[in-house]
């Protein structure tokens, strides 16, 4: 196994808690690895509540529309291209997590993908899909 790479904090996840933090240690003036296994941001963006909400506002478009002779809109029979929503929802979603990396990026926090362990107190170690590494940081968090 390769030496570790050495940070004053190792922050593991990815999410609002994880990124805000990295962010802040590494204002202050810490060399900061944030450790994700997905992509950054947290479930909310990537999974719940963001592509939730782009999906009901494509339902609430299409109500609309179908609602519009109410207001004197006369509108064929209104459809909907699912795959397009779809679409819509992740170019969305990888926007807000595109602007999470940038801040990260910004701050000189090194993103490091996998799922993290703590083996010790000070070492955490860090199994991505193709290898493991260590990551030796004085604060896990």
């Amino acid at each position: 196994m390769t030496q570790p790479h050495k940070y004053d904090l190792v922050v593991i996840g990815g999410g609002p808690g994880g990124y805000v933090a990295a962010i802040r240690a590494a204002q202050l003036g810490a060399k900061v690895a944030l450790v994700e296994k997905g992509r950054v941001g947290g479930t909310c963006l990537n999974h719940g509540c963001i592509p939730t909400k782009v999906l009901v506002r494509s339902v609430e478009a299409l109500h609309l529309v179908e609602e519009a002779s109410a207001f004197g809109v006369i509108v064929e029979k209104p459809t909907f291209d699912f795959a397009r929503i779809m679409t819509r929802k992740d170019e969305i979603v990888a926007r807000l997590a595109g602007g999470v990396e940038g801040l990260l990026k910004a701050h000189r926090v090194e993103v490091v993908s996998g799922t993290a362990t703590i083996v010790e107190p000070g070492l955490v170690l860090v199994k991505p899909a193709s290898s493991k590494q260590q990551a030796a940081g004085n604060q896990p968090l």
